[in-house]
């Protein structure tokens, strides 16, 4: 499916509005067709008494977002789009947006989510690192929330195999 860059911008703005989840998100995309639609929608919904107080994020904030996006080299890839993740999409509470950079193909490899504690003991820390490590190793691909502590020894075990870190 191919987005224009506007519909692709309110999306990303829609998302970021407030009491704006990944299910209200494609409630309102079911209901409205659009994310324009559903943007210009806010207002009135939240006038009628709907369960939040919908606020459409801010043009600004969200312009700021894809500068910064853009100067790091990533880009935005939408629920419905062919390359979405299969796996991830199966999710009720799948993210709607995936913002990425380098090789979306890891994302359909075999994987494993290594999170923990931040505040994690050295010995926590070193087996996350060596797990990740070995993993990796395996051909599995190690996906890191980069938190410190056992996300951030996690994806530093796997760093050293090529292409296994999202």
């Amino acid at each position: 499916m191919s987005l224009t860059q506007a519909e692709a911008f309110a999306r990303i703005r829609l998302l970021r509005s407030a009491h704006v989840g990944p299910i209200s998100y494609r409630q309102l995309l079911a209901r409205f067709g659009t994310a324009a639609a559903a943007l210009e929608a806010l207002p009135d919904l939240a006038a009628r008494g709907a369960r939040r107080d919908y606020r459409p994020a801010p043009v600004e904030r969200v312009t700021r977002e894809v500068e910064a996006a853009r100067a790091a080299g990533a880009r935005y890839l939408f629920h419905d789009q062919p390359d979405y993740p299969a796996l991830l999409a199966e999710l009720e509470s799948a993210p709607p947006i995936l913002t990425w950079r380098g090789d979306l193909a890891l994302a359909a490899r075999p994987s494993v989510a290594i999170v923990g504690a931040r505040n994690a003991s050295a010995a926590a820390v070193k087996l996350a690192r060596d797990f990740a490590g070995a993993l990796a190793d395996e051909s599995y691909v190690i996906v890191s929330g980069l938190a410190r502590g056992i996300d951030g020894a996690a994806h530093q075990g796997a760093l050293p195999a090529p292409t296994r870190v999202i």
